[in-house]
């Protein structure tokens, strides 16, 4: 029994590392993260939560309808009056007289109650006519709501893929240079043995073991420094595309070289600032705020509204009754001018911050776009001459090894040729993905994506 639990709890563990690696591109990791990724999902969210707010501008433009229903038991009547509430003592000894000798008789009270209990329902309905155009311009106000929302929608989509983007690429950047560095333990193996047989036949000193064995020891400390940065960088990457972040991931995308990126076309500045959504979400901006003025003066202006209203009850008398009447009302605001002159200065103020605001940052956005075209053309300069470094390097080391096995140079010298090939290999890497994500974020910033 012990024996089929260990195997079946073997297979389990089988088949949860099975489905928690993935082989994936750098595409299908864009497509995941716009699947999965939870920032986006409350960005989608705030899109939905917008068009509901547009929702319900639109309901002002329809009647308000209510109804009412309501009862009500005294321990006394409301209203009582008596023949005994007469004050004039004529009148009051003439009535009782007559109600003694007829109304008695004829079963009529000596009193009359009214209010003592009743029920009623009703309904109203009011209809805004005009509103001094608030209702107008609240649907407006909403409708611009919905654009910056799905702007800002935009932008986090663009942002989330540009750090997909990033992960994905250091990723493949540390797993080059984990290959290069098993690179150079590979060489620095064969070399250790080497220079022990040399050392045994007293060739050279045991010294130079000593320094391949140093080597190799700074060599296996970066491969774990480079697999624990793989490590992390694979867990933020997961939780961007919304997997485990205990997911193994497998990318199949290879760093190339240059001449397999796509060409990037330069675009004018201006032209580029004119098309990008942070310049349409400032628009926006100013946009509210003309409305929020219109809004506020809207308050000031004279509100007309139609409506009915229809009751049946008995609130008063006994016996139940229908009613209904239809009314009309002109408000018009006398003492909020006051107030509401302070108000519209106030949003005149807010206009003019909102088009300072936009004026401020389509100037940055301006020299943000050129930076971006610069680092991209430093990015290739580097790349270029990290490149040739790494030509120099290789030959470097060819040549340095030929002499030392011919004997002639020492093999520290070796060891410091393999060092700054490794360097170089290193460096060409880095500046080949720096390339790529700077041309990224060119081609995000000018809407060439």
């Amino acid at each position: 029994m012990f024996k089929i639990r260990t195997i079946i709890a073997i297979l389990l563990t089988a088949t949860g590392l099975a489905l928690s690696a993935q082989t994936l591109s750098l595409d299908s990791c864009k497509a995941l993260a716009l699947q999965n990724n939870l920032t986006l999902k409350n960005a989608a969210l705030d899109v939905a939560a917008a068009q509901e707010v547009k929702k319900q501008a639109f309901t002002k433009y329809f009647p308000n309808v209510s109804a009412i229903a309501g009862g009500y038991y005294a321990a006394k009547p409301l209203f009582e009056y008596s023949i005994d509430n007469i004050e004039n003592a004529s009148a009051r000894q003439f009535l009782h007289n007559l109600y003694y000798e007829y109304g008695a008789a004829m079963g009529l009270p000596d009193r009359i109650s009214l209010c003592e209990n009743g029920l009623m329902a009703g309904a109203t309905v009011v209809q805004p006519v005009y509103m001094g155009g608030q209702i107008v311009n609240g649907n407006k106000l909403a409708k611009v709501g919905i654009e910056a929302a799905e702007l800002k929608e935009q932008l986090t989509e663009d942002q989330i893929l540009q750090q997909v983007e990033e992960y994905y690429w250091l990723i493949i950047s540390l797993e080059e240079k984990m290959k290069t560095l098993q690179q150079a333990k590979t060489f620095l193996d064969t070399l250790e043995r080497d220079v022990t047989t040399a050392a045994e036949a007293g060739l050279v000193s045991k010294n130079d073991i000593l320094k391949v064995k140093l080597k190799k020891k700074e060599i296996e400390s970066n491969q774990v420094k480079v697999e624990n940065g793989i490590r992390l960088s694979n867990q933020a990457l997961c939780q961007l595309i919304g997997l485990e972040m205990q997911s193994i991931l497998t990318l199949t995308d290879t760093l190339g070289d240059f001449s397999e990126m796509p060409y990037w076309e330069h675009v004018d500045n201006q032209s580029a600032v004119l098309g990008r959504k942070e310049k349409q979400l400032l628009d926006l901006q100013v946009d509210a705020e003309k409305l929020k003025k219109k809004m506020a003066l809207g308050e000031t202006l004279p509100h007309v509204t139609v409506g009915g209203t229809a009751s049946y009850g008995n609130l008063i008398f006994d016996h139940f009754t229908a009613n209904a009447l239809a009314f009309a009302t002109l408000q018009v605001p006398l003492t909020g001018w006051w107030e509401a002159s302070h108000k519209l200065k106030q949003q005149d103020i807010l206009i003019q911050k909102a088009e300072n605001e936009r004026a401020d940052f389509t100037q940055k956005m301006y020299l943000e776009t050129q930076q971006a075209w610069n680092n991209v053309d430093d990015a290739y300069n580097q790349y270029q001459l990290a490149g040739l470094a790494l030509q120099d390097s290789e030959a470097n080391l060819h040549n340095v090894k030929a002499d030392y096995d011919a004997g002639l140079v020492p093999v520290s010298e070796l060891l410091e040729a393999q060092t700054l090939l490794l360097q170089a290999q290193n460096q060409c890497t880095d500046a080949l993905i720096d390339l790529k994500i700077k041309a990224e974020r060119y081609k995000t910033i000018t809407n060439k994506r």
